[in-house]
């Protein structure tokens, strides 16, 4: 019985192909700008998440007093993770590397020591992150190189006078090219490097920075003077479990397994949920202003139905006539509204994912489509059918027959 409605309301609606698509229009720009604000939230919430912890599959491990305190253990994932800016300290054993390579799940692990320095090229001053490279420096942060070599790349005995950059480094604060820094004199603390490359930055977190041999770095500072240490974990292995295994391990080599102090992970999830719950909070405002347009659609709709009823009122007088009762005329009715509005949500909702999608290509991100926002769209285009549609109807059904029937 139910498609014999569809077919009577599809059939109606043809009949009107230009009320139908005025009708439309509203109902279409309502759900397509609802989907899209919605969306438009979870790819800000992973843009912010990935920026904050990274995207290349590593963890920082920090040592901290009291490893209950949250907010301890926050402030110094805070410190290590935006730039490694944390407390030099005495805690780590760089022989502590060999043991966190072995934890099942692990691919590399890296100590990390960072100062942030005046640092001086050809009369440009400017503060920067000057960081110790070691052997994997490279490959654990997955850099690549734009210009010039490696330090690696060179004899050892030549390492010690060389510096890399990254591209942001040249982008804020030197007006030159990745091939003209190639060989231009770093002065950092009174000493003089060689820039031998230049890096992309495939981890935001990393700022600009100047990244020195780590025989260089002892010269300049105390040697073993490390913040953090970092593990990665291999592609297709959970980030969370096994970089637990990384600490506990580490816990384990140094006997704090049974006291409050000792290593621990970083944790940013508070400030990423305080962050996060920004975003939704301006999300659903902007998603209640956009669906104040769906119900004004919501009204055309009805307001359409009703001059239908008008137009139709021989119709439905004669339908009444020959045996049609009253909730068969409010069925027929509802089953039209919704089925436009239906229509408008999937027309609206296609423009939403074709928009998205173009976002996630000119932002060089992956995210599938949130399948709830398609399923919320369209069942929120039916049940504003259903509550616009039920008015005209409800008129439609009390009609006399009689003077519905001697109506022109």
């Amino acid at each position: 019985m139910i498609f014999e409605y569809v077919k009577l309301s599809i059939k109606e609606l043809l009949n009107n192909k230009l009320r139908s698509f005025l009708s439309l229009i509203g109902i279409v720009i309502g759900v397509a700008v609802v989907f899209i604000i919605f969306s438009i939230s979870d790819i800000a919430n992973v843009a912010i998440t990935n920026q904050i912890t990274g995207t290349n599959g590593s963890v920082n491990i920090n040592y901290v007093q009291d490893r209950t305190d949250k907010v301890q253990v926050l402030n110094q994932s805070m410190n290590s993770n935006f730039g490694g800016a944390g407390t030099k300290q005495y805690v780590f054993d760089l022989n502590d590397l060999n043991e966190l390579k072995l934890v099942e799940g692990v691919d590399d692990a890296i100590a990390v020591a960072t100062s942030y320095e005046n640092v001086k090229v050809n009369r440009e001053a400017f503060q920067v992150a000057v960081r110790t490279a070691p052997e994997n420096f490279m490959s654990f942060y997955e850099f690549k190189i734009i210009a010039g070599k490696a330090i690696e790349d060179y004899p050892q005995e030549e390492r010690i006078n060389l510096a890399l950059v990254n591209d942001k480094l040249l982008e804020n604060y030197l007006n030159m090219t990745p091939q003209e820094a190639i060989g231009q004199k770093i002065k950092i603390k009174n000493r003089l490097f060689t820039i031998c490359g230049v890096t992309d930055t495939p981890n935001q977190n990393l700022g600009t920075m100047v990244a020195i041999d780590h025989e260089a770095y002892d010269l300049m500072y105390s040697k073993g003077t490390v913040q953090y240490l970092s593990v990665k974990v291999k592609d297709g292995q959970d980030l969370e479990i096994t970089s637990a295994k990384a600490v506990d391990r580490l816990n384990e080599i140094h006997g704090y397994i049974d006291t409050k102090n000792g290593y621990a992970l970083e944790d940013l999830s508070f400030f990423i949920s305080q962050v996060t719950q920004v975003t939704g909070i301006l999300s659903l405002v902007m998603g209640i202003i956009a669906s104040i347009s769906l119900l004004v659609a919501g009204i055309g709709v009805m307001n359409i139905m009703l001059v239908s009823v008008i137009e139709r009122t021989r119709e439905i007088g004669v339908k009444r006539a020959i045996g049609a009762s009253k909730s068969a005329i409010r069925i027929q009715f509802i089953v039209e509204s919704c089925l436009l509005t239906l229509i408008g949500g999937i027309i609206g909702v296609g423009i939403g994912i074709g928009v998205i999608k173009i976002a996630l290509i000119v932002l060089n991100m992956q995210l599938p489509i949130n399948v709830s926002y398609v399923i919320f769209a369209l069942v929120f285009s039916i049940t504003l059918g259903i509550l616009f549609g039920y008015l005209p109807s409800k008129r439609a059904a009390n009609l006399n027959i009689i003077e519905a029937i001697q109506s022109e």
